[in-house]
């Protein structure tokens, strides 16, 4: 009896949400949510740079059907978590993937979504590629100039020329780049890790009466969860704070900490002050003088690391680290009161007696 391998090919998913890749577009936790969310559809999803996705489905089309139903399903988890438009492609590897997200067009103006993929199979997916332009290949200005010096303007003239002969002209990054117009590319998916997520509630009966009259409540969910971290010597480097009101919308917080941080007093005084600023917006001006009835209140904190292997030092000089030094400062302050730090203003520096050029200012 003779056993036949049968081998499965490869086929990553990949999203695009054009509103994320935006500078001014919504922050990295909105595609952290999305990712958590995607979990459902496939365990194999690695988030590349910012606004972009690739998740393996291979394999999944006798589940849920086709590709294209595959990456309806995808784009229905993500619009769970927001509206924003996605633009979806399929591929035999990260590239052709990524590429086939760009190339995928929407129906009408206002679609939610878009679908392009490109053919399975070596031979297939080159024949497709080859009439496509080089400025779909993510090249610099100088390389795209030169291409264009010899004539190049398709992906299939650069994929038909002999491997020496782009090596020779365009070096290493000239034979990668005809690798990409031939289809292929050997870099693997790197599968994240779910991130863990540690969570606690209290309610409250009658409802609470304002802000101020949770904070002990807050102050001993921090400090339960901080002390269940601490026995694994970890520390989270972000909190999340979500409040049910009654007869109104819920409140959500987030507070992502520069450094990972075991101290439950400073996180709750935190979340209250983003919780007041907060309150403040959504509430009109008629209403400034009502307090909010709380229900509810779930603290959660996540990006758990080791904090003895991230300490954050207080007085190094750090060019562009000026936020990560307030956050140091504010916790020597905290803890040790009011009036114990000074910094030095240097307000005359060309004057004759050195003790008339600084001088010291409370922070």
């Amino acid at each position: 009896m003779t056993l036949t391998r049968t081998r499965t090919r490869t086929r990553l998913l990949a999203l695009v949400w054009p509103a994320l890749r935006a500078p001014d577009g919504p922050d990295a936790t909105t595609l952290d949510a999305i990712l958590d969310r995607l979990d459902d559809l496939s365990p194999r999803i690695e988030a590349v740079g910012r606004g972009v996705a690739l998740l393996d489905i291979t394999g999944l089309e006798p589940l849920l059907g086709d590709e294209r139903r595959v990456a309806t399903r995808a784009v229905a988890l993500a619009r769970q978590v927001t509206p924003l438009p996605i633009r979806a492609g399929a591929g035999d590897n990260r590239w052709l993937a990524v590429l086939a997200a760009r190339l995928a067009r929407p129906s009408t103006p206002d679609a939610p979504a878009a679908f392009h993929a490109l053919p399975a199979g070596a031979t297939a997916a080159r024949a497709a590629l080859a009439q496509l332009s080089l400025d779909l290949l993510p090249v610099d200005e100088a390389t795209r100039q030169r291409f264009a010096l010899f004539g190049l303007t398709g992906m299939g003239q650069l994929a038909a020329l002999p491997r020496s002969a782009v090596g020779a002209q365009f070096g290493v990054p000239g034979e990668r780049l005809q690798q990409l117009a031939r289809g292929i590319d050997p870099r693997p998916l790197v599968p994240r890790r779910r991130p863990e997520r540690l969570n606690l509630e209290a309610a409250f009966e009658p409802p609470a009466e304002g802000l101020t009259e949770i904070a002990l409540t807050l102050r001993r969910l921090a400090a339960e969860l901080c002390d269940t971290l601490r026995a694994r010597h970890l520390a989270p480097g972000r909190a999340a704070l979500r409040l049910t009101l009654e007869d109104a919308p819920d409140l959500r917080i987030e507070l992502a900490l520069p450094e990972p941080v075991l101290e439950p007093d400073w996180i709750a005084r935190l979340l209250i002050g983003r919780l007041e600023q907060a309150a403040r917006a959504r509430q009109p001006a008629t209403q400034a003088e009502e307090e909010p009835r709380i229900v509810t209140i779930g603290l959660a904190f996540d990006r758990l690391a080791n904090p003895a292997t991230r300490q954050l030092p207080a007085f190094e000089a750090r060019v562009g680290r000026w936020e990560e030094l307030r956050w140091s400062l504010e916790r020597l302050t905290m803890r040790f009161g009011e009036g114990r730090l000074w910094r030095a203003s240097h307000d005359r520096p060309s004057a004759s007696l050195p003790e008339h050029r600084a001088r010291l200012v409370g922070l």
